[in-house]
């Protein structure tokens, strides 16, 4: 009985953490803060707690923080972000299991809240890539471009849509032109 207990427990608090890192709007609605998923498992006959992951919320929704944790409690990963004024994530810093600064990620958008680049730093704060985007005139991507840090294309992603403006075809190819992966899209109207 205990066991089925604390499995619906784990259970529940896994659905309501669910439901708000899905729903900003309830966590703004709700002034959330923050949210905490504590599993409690039930090994020989003992029960064993502990955190599985930490939430902290902005006042308006966004998921500031992210920490997750191992099976026996100690710390695995943390990120952080910042927002702009339209709450797109502007800045994206990931630690590792021993909390030292593993990866930045910058995000630049244009007036139209598309995103332009996205450059990304590594441990010694030195940029390892750079991502610029594309649009054409109706505001569908177009390319996405990633450089190295010479400069050098190491991909490149074309998209193409069909007359409703929905994406067809994302080819992705390497800094030679040879094809990496072709994801197509498919509609049934």
């Amino acid at each position: 009985m205990k066991i089925k207990t604390f499995v619906t427990l784990a259970l529940l608090l896994f659905v309501c953490n669910y439901n708000f890192a899905q729903s900003k709007k309830e966590v703004k609605k709700l002034k959330i803060k923050s949210s905490t998923v504590t599993i409690t498992e039930v090994v020989d006959g003992k029960e064993k707690t502990f955190n599985e992951t930490y939430q902290k919320y902005d006042n308006s929704g966004n998921e500031v923080e992210d920490v997750e944790y191992n099976k026996d409690g100690t710390f695995k990963k943390k990120e952080t972000r910042k927002y702009n004024k339209s709450n797109d994530v502007i800045e994206e810093i990931v630690y590792d299991e021993k909390g030292n600064f593993k990866k930045k990620t910058l995000t630049e958008y244009n007036n139209n809240k598309d995103k332009i680049t996205e450059t990304v730093y590594d441990s010694k704060d030195q940029m390892t890539e750079k991502t610029q985007y594309g649009y054409n005139a109706k505001g569908e991507k177009t390319h996405e471009l990633t450089t190295d840090t010479k400069g050098n294309i190491t991909k490149k992603s074309i998209y193409t849509y069909d007359n409703k403006s929905m994406k067809t075809e994302k080819r992705t190819t390497d800094s030679k032109g040879n094809l990496i992966s072709l994801k197509k899209y498919a509609y049934e109207y």
